[in-house]
């Protein structure tokens, strides 16, 4: 583990220092387990953003197909720019 020097307002400092009394943690364990869960937390909802997305994706993948082809061909390009 490596060390890490911190700057607090009093009134924080205080305020860790009895959250950590109450927690039966040292300072220093209270905020890398503070920080551990933080940065855990971002990973998740990072990874629930990215599942979101695809399963919003998949949702328009089995969504209704567009009837864009013509007697089983694709239209040309001339086909698909005329004018109707």
């Amino acid at each position: 583990m490596k060390n890490l020097t911190i700057s607090l307002k009093e009134e924080l400092l205080q305020d860790t220092r009895v959250n950590a009394a109450k927690a039966g943690k040292s300072m220093s364990q209270y905020v890398a387990d503070l920080l551990e869960r933080e940065a855990s937390h971002e990973t998740t909802s990072a990874d629930d953003e990215i599942k979101r997305r695809l399963e919003a994706l998949q949702r328009v993948f089995d969504g209704p197909k567009l009837p864009i082809s013509e007697n089983g061909r694709m239209p040309t390009a001339e086909e698909r720019n005329a004018r109707r």
